[in-house]
């Protein structure tokens, strides 16, 4: 018997009315670009030691993959503006289990991540001023009480000040590019022909990961749905301006940068990449140089932590978490309880990087394992929705249809095994990465997965989807003896039962198309 979803009347919850929401896809724009445009200031720079050719290649197809990605979760948001990230979707693709599973994972990456870049915000801020380097956990513990001050008090102090980091950060990065083109020299500082390709496919696969550095995030702005004014529209246009910006960004920064002094085998080891420009830029020293990067080094730290709040908050709504974990503020609306878990985890993470040496390496490694994971599954999902639901309205299309993301599936793919397999640091990354899925399945099946439901939410926004699942299980399943004779008897009167019969799991916002809920016949 199959049950299409009932259409009920948008019934806003009390904390949606207290959020300040971003209003245009502008605000979008920034935060995409606060989250991502950091990975452009530092760190990459590791990959170009498999040739200044052999890594662009890295840059651009990595780049791809992302905009592939990036323009099918534009497309999902049009669909389906839900804040719970890649878990919702997967509930109905993969499985409850897989999707707990996904949802764990994103917001390990987003911890890590943010861990990861508040360690370097503690080393560039010693650098620039060397009597703080014993005080290194206090710059992390201001900077982590700043990001949730930020987020827990005023939605619009947030919208603003991201808005004008954005705007910082993009006109630096103009700047830098544009300025400092006329001090490069490619035939003197790139390698020449003989730093092209260095260490073959291997070396190639191992340096893949770190083309992530560029465009890591993009897909957080699809957890922020509870946080905008008209989700539909809104997200997908700030997503794919940002995407557009970061890529633009990204490939110019990276041909600028191989064409400056001191040269690429002496910039593979520098610690801030833009400081040497600047300084030829500015004629200023290297160490107040180096201070026109420091908001670089802190953006990310808001838009990954609101993001793996909102991650938090939906599976606690789902009773995966406890509930007291969805609490928000009574007056403000904001997932207070969500962040302050996720941002005392991330803190916790920084101690753990300054007390092992490489701890620093398996974080952001592990991190990019389980961004890879969450990106392959985020593709899976659009797959699916482009197959089974094409008629269900939505406000963007991406234009590379199904075949982007099979596309990114790849990349990913080999990006993943490329952390397990190939980095220098493999002994350690693959069994912490073992022991913290082990954790969360002991955890899922001795308590979540005994109490998990449906939040409201989904129930409102994803349940037809479930339903058309497991109606669709049901026509493939094999019939034989007297269960086909039964269910051809029955066949009719379900026709003419199925309108009458009521379920609380009819429950969505936005129905699908006749044709797209029911599907091809058996």
């Amino acid at each position: 018997m199959q049950v299409a979803p009932h259409v009920l009347q948008k019934q806003p919850s009390a904390f949606k009315s207290k959020i300040r929401r971003a209003h245009s896809s502008v605000d979008l724009w920034a935060v995409g670009v606060t989250i991502v445009i950091v990975g452009q200031f530092f760190s990459w720079n590791a990959g170009v030691q498999a040739g200044s050719v052999s890594f662009g290649i890295a840059v651009l197809l990595v780049g791809a993959a992302y905009t592939c990605l990036a323009c099918s979760m534009a497309e999902m948001s049009s669909m389906l503006p839900f804040a719970g990230g890649i878990y919702g979707l997967s509930r109905c693709t993969l499985g409850f289990y897989a999707a707990f599973i996904l949802g764990c994972c994103e917001i390990l990456e987003y911890i890590m991540y943010v861990a990861s870049v508040n360690v370097s915000l503690g080393k560039f801020i010693a650098l620039g001023y060397p009597p703080l380097q014993s005080y290194e956990p206090l710059i992390w513990f201001i900077s982590y009480g700043f990001t949730f001050a930020l987020l827990s008090y005023d939605g619009k102090v947030f919208w603003w000040f991201n808005l004008l980091l954005a705007l910082y950060l993009v006109g630096m990065i103009a700047i830098f590019c544009i300025g400092t083109a006329t001090f490069a020299s490619w035939p003197d500082n790139a390698g020449g022909s003989e730093f092209m390709f260095q260490g073959g496919l291997n070396q190639f696969i191992t340096v893949l990961p770190c083309a992530m550095w560029f465009f890591a995030g993009i897909e957080a702005l699809n957890t922020l749905c509870n946080a905008v004014d008209d989700p539909k529209n809104t997200i997908p246009r700030g997503q794919v301006a940002a995407m557009a910006t970061v890529f633009v960004a990204s490939i110019s920064v990276y041909l600028v940068i191989l064409g400056l002094p001191p040269g690429v085998p002496a910039f593979m080891n520098e610690l801030d990449i833009f400081s040497p420009g600047y300084s030829m830029l500015f004629n200023l020293r290297r160490l107040p140089a180096l201070w026109l990067s420091i908001p670089a080094a802190y953006s990310a730290s808001p838009g990954f932590l609101l993001a793996g709040g909102n991650i938090v908050t939906a599976l606690a709504e789902s009773k995966l978490f406890p509930f007291q974990l969805s609490m928000r503020h009574h007056k403000i609306g904001t997932p207070i309880n969500a962040l302050a878990l996720v941002a005392l985890l991330s803190f916790g993470m920084c101690f753990l990087m300054m007390v092992h040496e490489n701890a620093d390496n398996v974080l952001y490694t592990s991190s990019i394992f389980f961004a890879s994971l969450a990106y392959t599954s985020q593709c899976v999902g659009y797959v699916f929705l482009k197959r089974r639901y094409r008629n269900m309205e939505r406000t963007f299309q991406s234009p590379f249809d199904v075949y982007g993301p099979a596309f990114s599936i790849v990349v990913f793919i080999i990006c993943a095994i490329s952390i397990v397999g190939f980095q220098p640091d493999a002994e350690a990354t693959g069994p912490a990465i073992l022991g913290l899925f082990v954790v969360l399945s002991l955890y899922y099946h001795l308590y979540a997965k005994h109490n998990q439901t449906f939040s409201e939410d989904e129930r409102k926004i994803l349940f037809f989807a479930h339903i058309a699942k497991h109606n669709n299980a049901k026509r493939h399943r094999p019939k034989r003896g007297l269960w086909k004779f039964f269910a051809n008897r029955t066949s009719r009167a379900s026709v003419t039962t199925t309108h009458t019969h009521k379920t609380n799991a009819a429950a969505s916002e936005k129905s699908p198309h006749e044709k797209d809920l029911t599907g091809p016949p058996p």
